[in-house]
């Protein structure tokens, strides 16, 4: 869905892209740790007892469910919880 007018688009980049490089980067960092927030919470609220490795299962799951396969996931969820393990 795109409700912004053009008008309204363009005078965004103006000032993003009047930035330096290292203010885009930090922009695009943030950007992404609040949308991992969002992801984390909306996965919280439906499981309110969530252990942090299966939470951080649940991330990958959510984002990656459609780049891998069911295989690919299994393994690369294995190798999440034998690396968690050995860390703690």
């Amino acid at each position: 869905m795109l409700d912004t007018s053009d008008n309204i688009i363009q005078k965004q980049r103006e000032i993003f892209f009047a930035k330096t490089a290292n203010e885009r980067f930090l922009i695009g960092v943030e950007t992404i740790v609040f949308g991992r927030i969002i992801v984390e919470n909306s996965i919280k609220q439906s499981k309110t007892n969530i252990s942090e490795l299966e939470l951080k299962i649940a991330v990958f799951k959510r984002y990656y469910k459609n780049v891998f396969s069911k295989d690919e996931l299994d393994k690369i969820i294995s190798s999440l919880i034998y690396y968690y393990k050995q860390g703690k």
